[in-house]
């Protein structure tokens, strides 16, 4: 992580060679183009006549042609690109919320192997007990090293509860395993002290849920470990920094709560979990009309402030619209305030500063996009070799496109 952010670092103020290179068109014109997050990009193309739903991927990264081809088949005209910092395969989901209590979709690895199939979740979701899953909620569907992660809520009207649920699909053969988060009654849910399970982030065979929750006088969050089977590990509590305004989440990166607009919740901070460190985003006043958006880490567990961004003009009575994306260099937001809709990044590394650049739903696909200043037509992807940069105009006109390498 040190490499890549001497790099960001020194980009601004050193020379560097730029290297431009051709990649050759395919059958059909390049129509988008996604980023795999430290591995590279994804263009895409299919029949523009709609008569095949075959969509053909072309890799692009440190070399000077296509690392490799491949194309899978969605079922659908729409279908979910699912991606993670640090996970090793991405997802092409066909539908997010369950069809017979079943997931279609295309997996894909760094070697460009596409596996396609579908995945019973409703099987591995009776085995906990006499839930319906056509009356489950999808919240959430993300991606980690080790499985693919579906969260949904049940409503247990019975109990006067809501049931949260996750289900880990293992990469390798498949196998779906559930586990319950937790019950929470309706009383508790009204009280802003405690809220749903939230997935916050994995490491490596670590998946972490946290909720919000009040112990000891104390406001803070439950955290639950799970492995990708379905194996629960250690329950830890975190106590909440003090003066933090409240937050709507509206979600930011590939993953299922971002796709499902209208999921969105308002939270005191946004917890999240990232090579063995739990990190937070909150909101705190600063001055009579500014505000500031703060990162911690949790050290000993003890909140300690590591950056910030100012907010100078913050309006009291609309809550902060912010959406996190947890990188290896830092945490990318989203924040929609008071005519700022912007894309930056807050870097674990106290003295760096990333430029805000405007939100545009490309830049979804493209968490690449806060670490340098850019147009909106321009798609940059960040290597251990440099800087690939796209100029999206290209998209959608027959034949080969163009790439700059901008090496360190």
């Amino acid at each position: 992580m040190k490499q890549i952010l001497s790099f960001l670092f020194c980009f601004s103020i050193l020379s560097c060679s730029s290297q431009s290179f051709e990649i050759e068109g395919v059958s059909y014109p390049f129509y988008d183009i996604i980023e795999w997050k430290g591995m590279g990009a994804l263009l895409m193309s299919k029949d523009p006549q709609g008569n095949a739903k075959q969509v053909n991927l072309t890799f692009v990264g440190n070399q000077e042609t296509s690392i490799w081809d491949q194309k899978f088949s969605p079922k659908e005209e729409e279908f979910y690109f699912i991606s993670s910092e640090n996970a090793r395969y991405v997802y092409f989901l066909d539908n997010l919320n369950l069809k017979n209590g079943k997931v279609s979709f295309s997996q894909l690895n760094s070697a460009g192997n596409v596996k396609a199939t579908s995945v019973s979740i409703g099987n591995a979701v009776k085995k906990l007990g006499k839930y319906d899953y056509n009356k489950l909620e999808l919240i959430n569907v993300v991606v980690t090293d080790k499985a693919l992660v579906h969260h949904f809520r049940y409503e247990d009207k019975k109990n006067k509860s809501v049931v949260e649920i996750a289900t880990f699909i293992t990469h390798h053969n498949f196998l779906c395993y559930a586990v319950e988060l937790g019950s929470i009654p309706y009383a508790s849910l009204k009280d802003e002290n405690y809220g749903n399970w939230e997935y916050v982030g994995f490491t490596d065979d670590k998946i972490f849920f946290a909720a919000r929750d009040y112990q000891n006088k104390t406001k803070g969050w439950s955290v639950k470990e799970f492995t990708s089977k379905g194996k629960q590990k250690v329950g830890l509590y975190f106590n909440s920094p003090d003066d933090l305004i409240p937050i709507e989440n509206i979600g930011f990166g590939t993953t299922g709560s971002y796709y499902l607009e209208d999921k969105a919740t308002i939270e005191t901070g946004l917890l999240t979990y990232i090579n063995s460190k739990f990190y937070l985003v909150g909101g705190q006043r600063n001055g009579d009309t500014g505000a500031k958006i703060i990162l911690y880490q949790l050290v000993e567990n003890e909140w300690e402030e590591l950056n910030h961004m100012k907010l100078n003009y913050f309006i009291e009575k609309k809550n902060l619209k912010l959406g996190i994306y947890p990188m290896n260099e830092g945490v990318g937001y989203h924040l929609n305030h008071n005519g700022y809709n912007k894309v930056s990044m807050i870097y674990y590394q106290s003295n760096l500063e990333a430029p805000h650049n405007d939100f545009t739903d490309r830049t979804i696909y493209n968490p690449s996009s806060v670490f340098e200043r850019k147009k909106k037509e321009e798609f940059n992807v960040i290597l251990s070799e440099g800087l690939l940069n796209f100029d999206t105009s290209q998209l959608g006109k027959k034949g080969s496109v163009k790439f700059e390498l901008i090496k360190k």
